[in-house]
Protein backbone atom coordinates (compact mmCIF):
# COMPACT_ATOMS: atom_id res chain seq x y z
CA UNK A 1 0.00 0.00 0.00
CA UNK A 2 1.83 3.29 -0.72
CA UNK A 3 2.26 6.30 1.74
CA UNK A 4 -1.00 7.88 0.20
CA UNK A 5 -3.35 5.06 0.71
CA UNK A 6 -2.18 4.32 3.93
CA UNK A 7 -2.68 7.65 5.19
CA UNK A 8 -6.16 8.04 3.54
CA UNK A 9 -7.22 4.75 5.49
CA UNK A 10 -5.52 6.14 8.24
CA UNK A 11 -7.98 9.64 7.65
CA UNK A 12 -11.09 7.22 7.66
CA UNK A 13 -10.45 5.08 10.36
CA UNK A 14 -10.59 7.77 12.45
CA UNK A 15 -13.67 8.92 11.65
CA UNK A 16 -15.07 5.65 12.78
CA UNK A 17 -12.57 5.29 15.99
CA UNK A 18 -14.85 5.85 19.28
CA UNK A 19 -12.99 8.67 21.57
CA UNK A 20 -11.82 7.22 24.91
CA UNK A 21 -13.13 7.89 28.04
CA UNK A 22 -9.60 9.98 29.19
CA UNK A 23 -6.95 11.88 26.97
CA UNK A 24 -4.03 10.01 26.53
CA UNK A 25 -1.30 12.06 24.87
CA UNK A 26 1.25 10.26 23.33
CA UNK A 27 4.12 12.22 21.98
CA UNK A 28 2.73 13.91 18.37
CA UNK A 29 -0.23 11.72 18.81
CA UNK A 30 -3.57 12.12 20.90
CA UNK A 31 -6.74 11.41 21.78
CA UNK A 32 -9.20 11.93 24.08
CA UNK A 33 -13.27 12.21 25.14
CA UNK A 34 -13.91 14.10 21.83
CA UNK A 35 -10.66 13.85 19.53
CA UNK A 36 -8.40 11.51 18.27
CA UNK A 37 -5.12 13.39 16.57
CA UNK A 38 -1.80 10.97 14.75
CA UNK A 39 0.64 12.13 12.65
CA UNK A 40 0.90 11.19 8.94
CA UNK A 41 4.48 11.94 8.08
CA UNK A 42 7.19 13.54 10.24
CA UNK A 43 10.56 15.29 9.02
CA UNK A 44 13.22 13.23 9.83
CA UNK A 45 14.89 14.62 12.85
CA UNK A 46 18.27 16.49 11.48
CA UNK A 47 16.63 17.88 8.78
CA UNK A 48 17.39 21.63 9.68
CA UNK A 49 17.79 24.39 7.68
CA UNK A 50 15.95 26.61 5.38
CA UNK A 51 16.55 24.28 2.75
CA UNK A 52 15.34 21.22 4.46
CA UNK A 53 12.44 23.05 5.64
CA UNK A 54 11.18 24.02 2.54
CA UNK A 55 11.81 20.43 0.76
CA UNK A 56 9.20 19.05 3.34
CA UNK A 57 6.76 21.54 3.95
CA UNK A 58 6.49 21.35 0.26
CA UNK A 59 6.30 16.97 0.55
CA UNK A 60 3.96 17.92 2.96
CA UNK A 61 1.89 20.35 1.36
CA UNK A 62 1.47 18.43 -1.97
CA UNK A 63 0.44 14.63 0.36
CA UNK A 64 -2.36 17.09 1.46
CA UNK A 65 -3.76 18.21 -1.22
CA UNK A 66 -3.42 14.36 -2.71
CA UNK A 67 -5.57 13.17 0.46
CA UNK A 68 -7.93 16.70 -0.21
CA UNK A 69 -8.18 15.47 -3.76
CA UNK A 70 -9.01 11.35 -2.93
CA UNK A 71 -11.55 11.97 -0.04
CA UNK A 72 -13.40 14.95 -2.15
CA UNK A 73 -13.95 11.87 -4.91
CA UNK A 74 -15.03 9.54 -2.21
CA UNK A 75 -17.56 11.80 -1.72
CA UNK A 76 -16.42 14.21 1.39
CA UNK A 77 -16.71 16.52 -0.58
CA UNK A 78 -14.32 19.95 -1.22
CA UNK A 79 -12.65 20.60 1.88
CA UNK A 80 -13.10 24.33 3.69
CA UNK A 81 -9.72 25.65 4.31
CA UNK A 82 -9.48 27.16 7.64
CA UNK A 83 -7.11 29.65 8.86
CA UNK A 84 -5.83 28.90 12.35
CA UNK A 85 -4.04 31.81 12.85
CA UNK A 86 -5.48 34.57 15.00
CA UNK A 87 -7.81 31.57 16.79
CA UNK A 88 -5.97 31.96 19.82
CA UNK A 89 -6.52 35.49 20.20
CA UNK A 90 -9.88 35.67 19.19
CA UNK A 91 -10.54 32.96 22.42
CA UNK A 92 -8.89 34.93 24.60
CA UNK A 93 -8.95 33.74 27.91
CA UNK A 94 -11.22 31.07 27.60
CA UNK A 95 -9.38 27.60 27.11
CA UNK A 96 -10.18 25.88 23.82
CA UNK A 97 -11.06 22.21 23.98
CA UNK A 98 -8.48 19.27 22.69
CA UNK A 99 -7.19 19.18 19.96
CA UNK A 100 -7.45 22.84 18.86
CA UNK A 101 -5.70 23.98 22.01
CA UNK A 102 -2.49 22.00 20.73
CA UNK A 103 -4.10 22.98 17.09
CA UNK A 104 -4.39 26.87 16.64
CA UNK A 105 -0.30 26.69 18.02
CA UNK A 106 1.00 24.81 15.75
CA UNK A 107 -1.10 24.59 12.78
CA UNK A 108 -1.43 27.63 10.05
CA UNK A 109 -4.04 26.45 7.86
CA UNK A 110 -6.66 23.35 7.64
CA UNK A 111 -8.38 21.21 4.99
CA UNK A 112 -11.28 20.62 6.88
CA UNK A 113 -14.73 18.67 6.48
CA UNK A 114 -17.70 18.22 8.37
CA UNK A 115 -19.21 15.01 7.87
CA UNK A 116 -21.45 12.55 10.42
CA UNK A 117 -20.80 15.26 13.31
CA UNK A 118 -17.28 15.20 13.21
CA UNK A 119 -14.64 17.64 12.49
CA UNK A 120 -11.80 16.13 10.42
CA UNK A 121 -8.98 18.07 8.81
CA UNK A 122 -5.41 17.87 7.68
CA UNK A 123 -2.53 20.20 8.09
CA UNK A 124 0.76 21.01 8.51
CA UNK A 125 2.36 21.14 12.38
CA UNK A 126 5.14 23.80 12.86
CA UNK A 127 6.48 22.96 16.51
CA UNK A 128 9.24 25.42 16.30
CA UNK A 129 12.42 25.97 16.01
CA UNK A 130 14.38 22.97 16.15
CA UNK A 131 11.57 20.30 15.99
CA UNK A 132 10.41 18.76 12.69
CA UNK A 133 7.48 19.47 11.08
CA UNK A 134 4.34 17.16 11.33
CA UNK A 135 1.81 16.43 8.71
CA UNK A 136 -0.86 15.30 11.42
CA UNK A 137 -4.84 14.32 10.61
CA UNK A 138 -7.83 14.44 13.00
CA UNK A 139 -10.80 14.21 14.00
CA UNK A 140 -13.27 15.89 17.10
CA UNK A 141 -16.85 16.88 17.47
CA UNK A 142 -15.32 20.10 19.10
CA UNK A 143 -16.29 23.41 16.92
CA UNK A 144 -13.28 25.51 15.40
CA UNK A 145 -12.83 28.39 17.68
Amino acid sequence: MSGTAQHLDTIESLCALPFPETNSPLGYESSGPRHHLVTLLLAPTGSEGEAAHTVFEDQFDSEREALALLLTVRGWGPPDRFALAGAALRAGDAPLPAPWDHLVHTVPDLHLWRRAGRWTGIGTAHHGPGLPLALIAFTTTEDPP
